[in-house]
């Protein structure tokens, strides 16, 4: 896949396909992040209905994780291929930087905090979520850095970096609503 000519025009209709995939990843991410800890918070295994007898029934808005991911994984696999058409960075690798640490962040808070002696099977996922997630944060810190500093000789993509300013305020955006859209539904 070539690069976009900076000479044609970006569509509108993609540009709002990429604002709307990085809203949807706010709010994907945040239902994921919430429905973890509420979760968590019951101990982790919980079930409703079937044959089985549960011990312990699930929570309000756990079950929102089952809509969570796959929105999640469709606006980072929609909005890359947008952004790659408009010259914006890509979100499949933020979205695995953030989906991964904040599985870390819950984990690793609730096995240490929560019970009062850590839960090592906790903890340890929370350590292996961390790692997993580095890659991504190293790699979106060398993408921003040769968009804002090229090296000598290198080609940047200067139309991208007002990009980087949008997807956080975007990102954000998307993290308020899918808190409120979470309360309003769980």
């Amino acid at each position: 896949m070539s690069l976009p000519d900076p000479a044609v025009p970006t569509s509108g209709r993609r540009v709002g396909v990429l604002v709307a995939c990085v809203l949807g990843l706010g709010v994907s991410m945040t239902w994921t992040f919430l429905s973890l800890r509420v979760g968590l918070g019951v101990g982790g295994p919980c079930a409703e209905g079937g044959p089985h007898v549960p011990l312990q029934a699930c929570p309000d808005g756990s079950a929102l994780i089952a809509v969570a991911i796959p929105l999640m994984l469709l606006s980072a696999l929609v909005g890359t291929a947008v952004a790659l058409s408009v010259s914006a960075p890509n979100l499949f690798v933020p979205m695995w930087a953030a989906l991964f640490g904040s599985l870390s962040w819950n984990f690793l808070d609730y096995g240490v905090t929560t019970l009062g002696s850590p839960v090592w099977s906790w903890v340890i996922c929370g350590v292996a979520f961390a790692v997993v997630a580095l890659p991504a944060v190293y790699a979106m810190a060398l993408g921003l850095r040769a968009t804002l500093v090229p090296r000598d000789g290198a080609t940047g993509r200067p139309e991208s970096r007002k990009w980087y300013g949008l997807y956080p305020f975007l990102g954000a955006a998307g993290v308020l609503l899918g808190v409120l859209t979470f309360n309003a539904l769980a």
